[in-house]
């Protein structure tokens, strides 16, 4: 184990904060997943894994409880053995490559932590493996306590830190080995909502300015939408859908991602028109033009397939616009200060919910009211 002079340098021992600086790490590492699969016992967890992150990329991966996240950042880390497909790290593949070879870290959701060591020390654990001197496992050590905000506590024990603060230090444990490629279980999970704010922008920040490529694996979907560059949804051992986090929401490839990124209305429609990746069909509401989520695939006249409108593209309004405008009335509404969400109930018994900000509309009005979307915010899914 490392030990030695845990003497810090002077900005430090002043309360000073760096801005997040590591060593370079002589280059970053792309990813390429194919066909990846991995049986635990009767189960299939992981069904043909397909996946494409590039270098420098911070790509963060959603999906229920049970989808194969974690599983697959085992695989990714050496730390677990697939049944068939390949990993591909910076064109290699991943069975052929030594374990130094692999240049990947990955933090857990439950951080081990040695309770007998100091914060500082136990970033530095093994580091010594690396072949580093005394004093460049000490400056790697506390630039990696810097990038993550967390220098201040250097000298603590990590049962004297809160669980988020513990959290930090995993992360920083992992960055002070100067991973090219970094992955992420739930980094957030532990964290209240202000801590998670700068956590992530921290994480952001460290990418930009390092190039790293981290695979982060996120329960809540709105952290996963506000942090990454590219966004994956798993779902039954699979990556569904993947792209930059406004495409895969907007456009999403089926009703069930829609609903697990978001809230989203939800109603059948018969195809009367489709091409040049647009759509027009006759619905319970009456006729319906938006775009088609898989514009490379456009359906035949006579198809059914889903409306999707989510609630923030519907307005109300007193006026109907020319398409896309549904009569109906304001039948309750959930008052929440800078946005309100209306249940909108149709002529035809159909009820939408309709996201306001700075929320005007009031219940009990008899007079009819419209909601209606722009054509490029509704959306044609074919399930």
């Amino acid at each position: 184990m490392w030990g030695g002079n845990l003497g810090l340098p002077s900005p430090l021992a002043a309360g000073a904060c760096a801005q997040p600086r590591l060593p370079t790490n002589g280059g970053v590492l792309s990813v390429r997943v194919t066909g990846l699969r991995r049986r635990l016992g009767s189960a299939e967890v992981l069904s043909g894994v397909d996946l494409s992150v590039e270098a420098g990329t911070l790509y963060c991966l959603v999906g229920p409880s049970g989808s194969g996240k974690t599983t697959l950042l085992k695989i990714m880390a050496g730390q677990s053995e697939s049944d068939g497909g390949r990993v591909l790290l910076g064109g290699k593949d991943l069975k052929a490559l030594h374990p130094r070879e692999r240049a990947t870290a990955m933090v857990f959701q439950n951080y081990a932590l040695f309770p007998h060591l100091t914060v500082l020390e136990n970033v530095a654990f093994g580091l010594e493996a690396l072949g580093l001197k005394e004093s460049e496992i000490r400056t790697h050590a506390l630039e990696a306590l810097t990038a993550v905000g967390a220098e201040a506590w250097a000298l603590r024990r990590p049962q004297e830190l809160s669980g988020g603060q513990q959290q930090r230090i995993a992360l920083a444990q992992a960055l002070a080995a100067k991973p090219k490629l970094l992955l992420l279980d739930e980094p957030l999970s532990n964290l209240d909502a202000a801590a998670r704010i700068e956590l992530r922008d921290r994480l952001r920040a460290l990418v930009r300015s390092q190039g790293l490529t981290v695979i982060c694996v996120l329960h809540d979907q709105k952290d996963a939408l506000a942090m990454a560059d590219q966004l994956g949804v798993m779902r039954q051992g699979k990556v569904i859908q993947s792209g930059a986090p406004i495409d895969v929401y907007r456009r999403p490839v089926d009703s069930w991602t829609a609903t697990f990124l978001g809230s989203a209305n939800l109603f059948p429609g018969t195809v009367v028109h489709a091409a040049a990746g647009e759509f027009i069909a006759s619905t319970a509401l009456g006729e319906v033009r938006g775009a088609l989520s898989q514009p490379a695939q456009p359906p035949a006249v006579g198809t059914t397939l889903v409306v999707c409108i989510r609630p923030e593209c519907l307005h109300l309004d007193a006026m109907a616009p020319d398409e896309n405008a549904f009569a109906g009335k304001v039948t309750d509404s959930l008052f929440q200060g800078d946005l309100a969400v209306h249940r909108f109930t149709t002529p035809a018994g159909l009820i939408l919910q309709v996201a306001e900000l700075n929320p005007r509309q009031r219940m009990g009005s008899k007079a009819t009211v419209y909601a209606w979307a722009e054509p490029e915010d509704v959306v044609g899914l074919m399930e």
